[in-house]
C-alpha cells in the first residue's frame, strides 16, 4: 500500500516537471483565461493581454513544453498550444488533432470584436485549412517585391510597407497543407462519432472554395443522415460522386 500511495503522490509532481518554472508560471496565468483572444480585440483594437501571455510562452517554451501544453492544458491553453505546434511545424500535429477530435473540448473565441463558441478541434482545422491563403498571399508579396527591387528607393519602401502588412511567413507549403488536410479529413470521416459542427465545418470550407471530394460521398452521406444536416446535404449535392 505504501508503494502505491507513493506512486500516486508523484503523479502531480511529474506533470509539473514537464514545464520549467518560468513557463509553468506563464501557463498557469494563461489557463485562468476563459476565452481565446486574437492579438487585438474590441472595436478599438486593444492589445489582448491573453494573447501577449501566449506570445511569451511561444517565444520561451521548448518544443516539448509546447507539446505538453497542447495536449494537457484546459481548452484555452490547448488552443494556443496548437497554434504554436502548427506554426513550429511539429510532428505531433496529426496526433494532436486526433486527440481533440475524440475529446471535443468546447472553447470560447474572440477574434477582433466578434465572439463565438467553438471547439478546439474546429479551431485547429480552420487554422490549417486557411493557411493556404496565407501562403499564397506571402508568395504574392514576394513576387511583387522581387519585381521592383531595381526601382527608386521610395517605391522600394512602399514594397516593404506592403509586405509588412501581411501575415507572418509560413513554414508550410501548399502541398504539405493539403497532405495534412487529407489526414484530418480521414480522421473525421472514419470516426462515426465525429461531431456535427466539425463535419459541417469541413464540408463548409470545401464548399466555400468550390473543391469537390466525390470520394467522401458515402461517409458524408452517413453523417448527413445521422445529423439530418442541410449543410452536409448541400455539399453532397455540389460534390456529386
Amino acid at each position: 500500500m505504501m508503494k502505491i500511495t507513493s506512486l500516486l503522490f508523484l503523479i502531480p509532481a511529474l506533470s509539473f516537471g514537464q514545464l520549467s518554472p518560468e513557463i509553468n508560471k506563464l501557463y498557469n496565468k494563461l489557463s485562468k483565461s476563459k476565452r481565446v483572444e486574437s492579438a487585438a480585440i474590441g472595436y478599438g483594437g486593444s492589445a489582448s493581454k491573453v494573447y501577449k501571455l501566449f506570445e511569451k510562452i511561444d517565444k520561451k517554451a521548448s518544443d516539448q513544453e509546447v507539446e505538453y501544453i497542447a495536449f494537457n492544458g484546459n481548452s484555452v491553453a490547448k488552443a494556443y498550444g496548437s497554434y504554436a505546434v502548427f506554426n513550429r511545424k511539429l510532428k505531433i500535429l496529426n496526433k494532436l488533432f486526433d486527440s481533440y477530435l475524440k475529446n471535443n473540448d468546447p472553447v470560447n473565441i474572440i477574434q477582433g470584436c466578434v465572439g463565438s463558441d467553438s471547439y478546439v478541434a474546429n479551431e485547429l482545422y480552420k487554422m490549417v485549412f486557411w493557411e493556404k491563403d496565407n501562403i499564397k498571399e506571402k508568395e504574392g508579396y514576394k513576387k511583387y517585391s522581387d519585381s521592383i527591387k531595381n526601382l527608386k528607393n521610395s517605391e522600394q519602401d512602399l514594397s516593404n510597407l506592403i509586405d509588412l502588412s501581411g501575415n507572418p511567413e509560413s513554414k508550410w507549403t501548399v502541398q504539405e497543407i493539403d497532405s495534412v488536410l487529407i489526414k484530418f479529413d480521414q480522421m473525421i470521416l472514419n470516426n462515426p462519432s465525429s461531431p456535427q459542427r466539425l463535419v459541417e465545418l469541413m464540408t463548409g470550407c470545401y464548399y466555400h472554395i468550390e473543391k469537390k471530394h466525390p470520394e467522401y460521398h458515402d461517409k458524408l452521406a452517413y453523417f448527413e443522415k445521422k445529423y439530418n444536416s442541410e449543410e452536409i446535404k448541400k455539399y453532397l449535392k455540389f460534390s456529386g460522386k
